[in-house]
């Protein structure tokens, strides 16, 4: 009963790197999303590895949106999601005046909208159903 006690209490030596219960950290780094590795060994400093995980387009390299509105005005969005029925912009405050910003479809001009935008080539997606999600970048 004790030689199990024992063995239970000993920590594992030599666990492998990819061990499920070693931490996991990702940082947003120059635009892109990495993760940093960490593997001590014998007491030694931490070493960190980068290794490149799914790049991430910054959303100033693609053209704005344009949304036309039922009044007439138009506004540009170049990071947005659309979900329920709400296109939700997010935006830089210092140039946007803004950092999030909530627009229900049914204020906009949905075919203008996606006219404007197919004729300066810029993708501009709507939900096909109602549990559908649409993200832009």
């Amino acid at each position: 009963m004790s030689g199990s006690a024992d063995s239970l209490a000993q920590p594992e030596i030599g666990r492998p790197a990819n061990d499920p219960t070693q931490p996991l950290m990702i940082e947003l780094q120059r635009g892109r999303y990495v993760r940093v590795a960490s593997n001590p060994a014998d007491g030694d400093a931490l070493p960190l590895t980068l290794t490149s995980s799914t790049a991430v387009v910054p959303s100033h390299d693609l053209p704005p949106a344009i949304l036309i509105f039922r009044d007439g005005h138009s506004e540009e969005v170049r990071d947005y999601t659309i979900a329920d029925g709400v296109l939700y912009a997010r935006g830089d405050f210092y140039t946007d005046g803004y950092w999030n910003k909530k627009i229900d479809l049914s204020v906009l001009n949905l075919s203008q909208t996606l006219q404007t935008n197919a004729a300066r080539s810029v993708r501009f997606v709507l939900p096909s159903s109602p549990n559908e999600v649409i993200t832009r970048p």
